[in-house]
C-alpha cells in the first residue's frame, strides 16, 4: 500500500540579530513601521493586510504581506495569519490593513476578524497587541487606542 501522506517539515533561520529589531512601544511605532511597508503608490487603489510578528520582547523580528484586495476590501484567513506565527515562534502580532477611501472607522467585518484572531491568539499564547488601520492620506485608528483588543 502507498503511503499518500507526507511528512511536514518546519524550519526557523532568523536573519541578523536582536539588536537591530524594533521595538514596538505605542500604536504611532507600528504605523511608523508600517508605513514603510505598504505600497504609497498603491495604498489608495487596493486594499492589502499586512502581519507584524514580533518577540518576546516586543521587537518585530518579520512581517508577513498576508494578502491583497480591492478597491473595497481584502479577504482575509486566520489560520495564514495563525500558521505564520506558530512556524515563526511569534510571541506577539499586530494586524493591519489600509481603507483607500480613507474612512477610518472599522467595517463589522474589521472588528469580527479582529475578535476571531484575538480569541485564537489567547488559546495559542500569542498577544494580539493591535490591528491599525490605515489611510493613505497618512492618519491611522488603533483598535488597542481605542480600547476594542
Amino acid at each position: 500500500m502507498t503511503n499518500l501522506i507526507y511528512e511536514l517539515q518546519l524550519s526557523y533561520k532568523p536573519k541578523g540579530n536582536g539588536k537591530t529589531l524594533r521595538k514596538i512601544r505605542s500604536s504611532s511605532d507600528a504605523f511608523l513601521l508600517l508605513n514603510t511597508i505598504f505600497d504609497q503608490e498603491l495604498i489608495a487603489a487596493r486594499e492589502e493586510f499586512v502581519v507584524l510578528y514580533l518577540n518576546r520582547a516586543g521587537k518585530v523580528f518579520g512581517y508577513h504581506k498576508a494578502f491583497q484586495g480591492g478597491v473595497a476590501s481584502v479577504v482575509c484567513d486566520p489560520k495564514i495569519i495563525l500558521g505564520v506565527a506558530l512556524k515563526s515562534l511569534a510571541s506577539g502580532m499586530i494586524l493591519a490593513h489600509n481603507h483607500p477611501s480613507g474612512n477610518l472607522n472599522p467595517s463589522e467585518a474589521d472588528i469580527s476578524l479582529t475578535k476571531k484572531i484575538r480569541t485564537a491568539c489567547k488559546e495559542l499564547d500569542i498577544e494580539l497587541m493591535d490591528h491599525l488601520i490605515l489611510a493613505p492620506d497618512g492618519v491611522y485608528y488603533s483598535f488597542a487606542d481605542e480600547g476594542k483588543i
